[in-house]
């Protein structure tokens, strides 16, 4: 596996129907990336599952008085390394807010143009856990995904999920609205 970034209009287009879906927040950024993350193919879509920085709301409990990394779930991979005796959190895979992407929104992360060296030892930690853990990468992505679709009501893991069925619906919206005019030239005319 390796990281991407989204286009920002791309990401515009979708924020409007789906607010939930991460900002490139182009106002707002200190590195050179915008919204990274990793690609997979479910069904007929590339998927694009972004990463986050750790919350401590989100990523930590309280267990016997000691600071504590939550478990993974479906919607939640948290990329986490060992340091000396203890584990540190890098960050966070949102497979819950994964989108659909077209090929021309995707864009290679050039790791290696990094400047900021802090922040490229940090991507490069969180990929080698991602490449590490691909093959859970995907089944995750895919059993919710697949629970999703069935739309269960009572299961509140899935309720908390991006409509990717209507996601998939503005994704090909998209496509159709950016493809490119055809010439009306025919090139055998004289």
């Amino acid at each position: 596996m390796k990281l991407y970034s989204i286009s920002d209009e791309y990401i515009k287009f979708l924020r409007k129907k789906f607010p939930r879906v991460y900002s490139n927040k182009e106002d707002a950024r200190i590195h050179t990336r915008k919204y990274l993350g990793v690609v997979l193919t479910i069904g007929d879509y590339k998927y694009y599952i972004p990463l986050s920085s750790p919350k401590d709301k989100h990523d930590y409990i309280t267990v016997d008085g000691k600071k504590t990394i939550r478990k993974d779930s479906l919607i939640v991979m948290r990329i986490v390394s060992r340091s000396k005796d203890d584990y540190e959190l890098k960050g966070t895979l949102q497979i819950g807010t994964m989108i659909p992407v077209p090929d021309s929104e995707i864009e290679l992360y050039d790791i290696d143009g990094e400047k900021d060296q802090s922040y490229k030892d940090l991507i490069l930690e969180e990929l080698i856990y991602i490449r590490k853990n691909e093959a859970k990468i995907i089944k995750n992505a895919r059993i919710l995904y697949s629970k999703k679709k069935a739309n269960d009501p009572n299961n509140k893991v899935v309720a908390n999920c991006l409509d990717f069925i209507a996601a998939e619906a503005e994704c090909d919206k998209w496509i159709e609205d950016h493809k490119k005019p055809q010439s009306n030239i025919n090139e055998n005319q004289d």
